[in-house]
């Protein structure tokens, strides 16, 4: 009796088995799923950050020696601009005295805050990033047509102004200032040094009557598209311009933006509001998409299986999205300046970010009342001055900015160069 219920037993599993396998349906997702997630994305995605299979390279020694090479790729490219800008003068109201002047109609100030590097050498390398984004931003504003007026600005906070070498070696009729003197000391505390430095380069620059104050840490390097982006952003994120080309201010009032933002924490996995809906509405599209593509190509039309079907193309599709990771998908965005996306700002970071002038203000006089020290530095006393005021931040993603410094001024240690 016993074996005869087992034989039943086996039989009806085995025509259950074959049942499944047999359905063309189940067949082409275990074709797909092991063809996509075991060879297709693992030899395409292998070198590629952020996706889940370049999670286990781990050489801090290799990624450092490619982090220098790429370094000196930048610095050779960009010395040949401040070369090329030393010889052809390319702006017309320069002047050979390094002291800002005011400009009646100067819209955006693009200030490059810098501190000497030059007593930290790792390996007895020169990183030289002041040259790097000086020279980039001289190519991009030298290149860029647009009925906004630029200026580019240096802030020199370093102790020891008169040893920086780096800084000297500078175009002449690029306007600087300069925070320290012989005489006067720094703050003992390196966090609070960084708040104070950086509310003296605001107000510095607001001196210069701008629209807008652009604070750019000398460490962040402009990417390409950087200042059709930034116009963007101003046109539609902060002044709204209509059909006729005539500008108001949006309801809401912008304090300010960023436009650089860790890389790490720009994943599907985050706090972030956005970040869950943008993967089922990316899951929906695409998965859509492939649903029409497989009813209509592969297989004919069977009512039946339209909702099992639908329901396995979005998953398929979210899976391959979190594989990838959001930061690679965020780069099809660079296709155009209205695709970019524009957030609430996060609390970290400070690198790149764009003030209003009444902004800049208000943001300068509340810094002024806070006292920055270890665990709470200037960008999370940014957050907390927003959060009790009320203000608006905004993010621009993707990154129009990389951060390229592998020794932290205020830590004064190398940083982990998977964290860059």
């Amino acid at each position: 009796m016993c074996r005869r219920w087992a034989m039943v037993i086996v039989k009806s599993h085995g025509h259950c088995v074959q049942r499944m396998f047999g359905d063309p349906l189940l067949r082409h997702v275990v074709a797909v799923s092991v063809c996509t997630f075991t060879v297709i994305l693992p030899l395409t995605c292998f070198n590629v950050r952020h996706s889940v299979y370049s999670l286990w390279q781990t050489d801090r020694d290799r990624e450092q020696t490619r982090l220098a090479a790429a370094n000196t790729r930048r610095l050779q490219e960009n010395l040949a601009h401040l070369r090329a800008f030393n010889a052809t003068a390319l702006c017309p109201d320069n002047t050979s005295d390094k002291q800002p002047k005011t400009w009646k109609h100067l819209h955006v100030a693009i200030t490059i805050i810098t501190v000497s590097r030059n007593r930290h050498r790792v390996e007895h390398y020169e990183t030289q990033y002041l040259s790097q984004v000086v020279g980039r931003f001289l190519y991009l504003l030298n290149k860029t047509i647009s009925d906004r007026t630029y200026r580019l600005f240096v802030c020199n906070v370093d102790q020891d102004p008169d040893s920086y070498g780096e800084m000297k070696a500078l175009p002449a009729s690029i306007p600087t200032f300069e925070r320290y003197s012989q005489t006067e000391k720094p703050p003992k505390d390196i966090f609070e040094k960084e708040k104070q430095d950086y509310i003296f380069c605001m107000e510095e620059s607001l001196k210069m009557n701008p629209s807008y104050v652009f604070l750019v840490e000398d460490d962040a390097y402009p990417h390409r598209h950087l200042l059709p982006v930034l116009e963007h952003v101003i046109d539609y994120h902060i002044e709204r311009r209509n059909t006729i080309g005539a500008r108001n201010f949006l309801h809401r009032i912008v304090t300010y933006v960023k436009f650089y933002h860790p890389e790490r924490l720009l994943g599907y996995y985050s706090l972030e509001a956005e970040r869950i809906p943008e993967l089922v509405g990316a899951s929906l599209v695409l998965g859509t998409g492939l649903f029409l593509f497989y009813m209509h190509f592969v297989v004919a039309w069977k009512p039946n299986k339209v909702n099992v079907t639908w329901a396995l193309c979005i998953v398929y599709c979210c899976l391959v999205c979190v594989s990838i990771g959001r930061q690679n998908l965020l780069e099809l965005r660079r296709l155009s300046t209205h695709l970019y996306q524009v957030t609430p700002a996060p609390s970290c970071c400070t690198p790149a970010m764009l003030y209003t002038k009444r902004g800049g203000e208000m943001v300068a006089t509340h810094l002024k009342g806070v006292k920055c020290k270890q665990y709470f530095g200037k960008d999370k006393a940014l957050e907390e001055i927003r959060r009790r005021e009320k203000y608006v931040g905004l993010l621009v993603q993707p990154n129009v900015f990389e951060h390229i410094g592998m020794y932290s001024s205020v830590r004064q240690s190398m940083v982990d160069p998977f964290a860059v």
